[in-house]
């Protein structure tokens, strides 16, 4: 029967139909019809991506907005980063060494650094790809070279294996805090970081040596300026650590006088590449000059972090002085003229448990000295200047002495501000007596003023603090550390440690029993039959010192160094950068020299040692003891 829904074909038709299904007919099913048309395979669509989603998705969670662009490596590296760099400001915030204080500031801008870098490379890498994947298809899949994503986005190579290597190693140890680790940092992370700053510099440089030889069969290469001073800014940088860590000197200083090193550098590079891409070659073409600042700009900030982080205590000693000079521009203080006020003396009581005093003061010198008494007493003098008469008499008796008893007995300066700009401070001046037969751990602070220590002595520890003075000790009893940002510093006959800063100054100690230790700034160092260890530095000073009875490190960057002893009983290690080295030594002793100086001459009337060009050594008796010397000037080893 036939069926109605499909008509009848009229003869035309059905030839149709026939040459249709032989076009379609399987081209292996007959050997005949191996000549006939293919249908070309349909084109594989690819998914459209979105630059708002990857922004947004990159701004949630850093790194998901490259895993939705595809980009697995550069995702996984984001966040990977802020992983382990909240690991390690955790880990060096947590252990109990001296906390580095720059290290965790740098740690924690760090953060926010690579979430909004994240966000940005995000929205790059979208446009990147939104332009190659609208591509026609068909010349796409025509194309014989065809294009790939890779040249457009860069991503990282088996760096990126070695960064998960080495993270996660990483992760684990701050995870775990190994002693060992807390021991490799104090004392072997400058080495570390030196090498690994050199050997970045060595094998960027190489790799930047071998790509300007391939690139010289290219058709039109670019040539990159700032890479080879990049290379060099690590290498010197990575240098100067790693000696500081082996000499225990503080080179890293040096950067603040050399860093116009690097324009030069850079200038240099730029007018020998520059000359270099206007030959034309044997092609007729010509090479492309373009700066590079991905490179230089990253080794730049990655040296002033280095020197902010390994040169610590300089960088809180300038932020100190800082934080003081903008007290100081909120506090006018006061000077000793004009009108003069002694009030009465203040009696207090000390109890048996009594065993600290602290004294905290804004204006004035303090003196703290033995008396025979049976209680503290404090007399204080009041100096009100550019007052008079009935007002200057009304600021003294507003200013008093704030007393707290106890065990901790604390004295705190009550002065009445005055003056045009309503700041201006009294000067207080302390005098300060405490018993003969009782000893006081002390803790003294000043703004501005001077300390004075008479005849003192405590349990323990002596602290002392002042902004704008000197400090005087003399004959004290007990372990002393004390600072002061510009004012000397005279010590004599000290029973104990004495450990004492100046920023501006000179430094004077005579009889130190145990260790002494003195730095500064600006300023001459004497010291003289001190300490049975002595550690001296000034950064622009000379140093003096007589009989050494123990071990001797003197460093000076800028200044004379002078040593006499009569006898070597300790290890010494001297330092100069630029200035003359004067050592006389004992014509029997057991010690060892070695000595070098990098442009100065070598003298020495001793027999036992011996000078080859810019070195000198030699052993005196059994050379128990070494003595290392170094410096740049001349370098004179005469007999004691």
């Amino acid at each position: 029967m036939k069926n109605p829904s499909h008509p009848a074909l009229t003869p035309e038709e059905k030839d149709h139909q026939t040459e249709t299904e032989k076009e379609y007919e399987d081209p292996q099913s007959d050997e005949g019809t191996a000549d006939a048309p293919v249908i070309p395979p349909r084109t594989k669509r690819r998914p459209v991506k979105r630059k708002f989603i990857a922004g947004l998705m990159a701004a949630i969670i850093p790194g998901v907005g490259h895993l939705y662009l595809g980009l697995l490596r550069k995702g996984i590296s984001f966040l990977f980063a802020i992983i382990l760099d909240i690991a390690a400001l955790l880990y060096f915030s947590s252990i109990g060494m001296q906390i580095n204080v720059p290290l965790l500031i740098l740690l924690a801008l760090l953060i926010p650094c690579l979430y909004f870098f994240n966000v940005y490379d995000a929205l790059q890498s979208a446009d990147r790809i939104i332009r190659f994947m609208k591509m026609n298809a068909a010349e796409y899949e025509l194309a014989e070279e065809k294009p790939q994503r890779t040249r457009l986005i860069s991503e990282p190579g088996i760096s990126f294996g070695l960064f998960l290597l080495g993270g996660g190693v990483l992760l684990f140890l701050f995870r775990q805090k190994p002693a060992w680790l807390q021991f490799f940092i104090e004392h072997h992370a400058g080495a570390a970081a030196g090498g690994v700053l050199i050997a970045a510099g060595l094998l960027f440089m190489l790799r930047e040596i071998t790509l300007s030889r391939r690139r010289g069969a290219a058709v039109s290469p670019k040539l990159r300026i700032g890479r080879y001073t990049s290379s060099i800014v690590l290498i010197g940088v990575g240098a100067l650590l790693f000696r500081d860590w082996l000499l225990g000197t503080d080179d890293m200083l040096l950067l603040l006088k050399w860093w116009p090193v690097i324009p030069i550098l850079w200038g240099l590079e730029y007018l020998i590449l520059y000359t270099a891409a206007r030959r034309p070659r044997s092609s007729g073409s010509r090479r492309r000059v373009q700066q590079d600042l991905r490179s230089l700009v990253p080794a730049i900030l990655l040296g002033a972090c280095v020197f902010i982080v390994s040169e610590q205590e300089h960088y809180l000693q300038l932020w100190n002085k800082v934080s003081l000079n903008l007290t100081a521009a909120a506090v006018d203080y006061g000077e000793a003229k004009g009108s003069r006020f002694v009030k009465p003396s203040v009696a207090i009581p000390v109890e048996l448990n009594s065993a600290k005093l602290t004294v905290d003061a804004i204006n004035g010198d303090i003196l703290v000295h033995r008396s025979p008494i049976d209680d503290i007493e404090v007399t204080a003098t009041v100096w009100v200047d550019q007052l008079s008469g009935v007002r200057a008499q009304a600021v003294s008796d507003q200013s008093f002495i704030e007393v707290t008893e106890g065990p901790t007995i604390k004295l705190t300066t009550k002065g009445k501000a005055y003056g045009d700009s309503g700041k201006r401070q009294p000067r207080i001046d302390l005098d300060i007596a405490v018993p003969d037969t009782r000893r006081f751990d002390l803790q003294i602070t000043t703004m501005s003023g001077g300390i004075t220590l008479q005849n003192v002595e405590a349990i323990q520890d002596i602290g002392i603090e002042t902004g704008n003075g000197p400090i005087i000790l003399h004959q004290v009893f007990g372990n002393i550390k004390g600072k002061t940002l510009n004012g000397e510093v005279r010590i004599r006959n000290i029973q104990g440690t004495a450990d004492l800063t100046t920023n501006g100054g000179d430094m004077m100690a005579w009889n130190v029993s145990s260790s002494l230790k003195l730095s500064t700034a600006v300023g001459n160092i004497v010291a003289e039959g001190s300490g049975a260890e002595l550690d001296l530095s000034t950064k622009n000073g000379n140093v003096n010192v007589k009989e050494a009875p123990s071990s001797l490190n003197l460093q000076s960057l800028n200044g004379v160094i002078e040593a006499r002893s009569s006898s070597v009983q300790g290890d010494w290690n001297i330092y100069s950068a630029v200035g003359d080295i004067n050592l006389y030594l004992p014509e029997i002793a057991n010690y060892s020299l070695k000595g070098s100086s990098g442009y100065g001459n070598i003298e020495s009337d001793l027999p036992e040692l011996t000078i080859d060009k810019k070195t000198i050594t030699g052993t005196a008796g059994t050379g128990e003891y070494k003595i290392d010397v170094e410096g740049n000037s001349n370098l004179n080893v005469r007999k004691q």
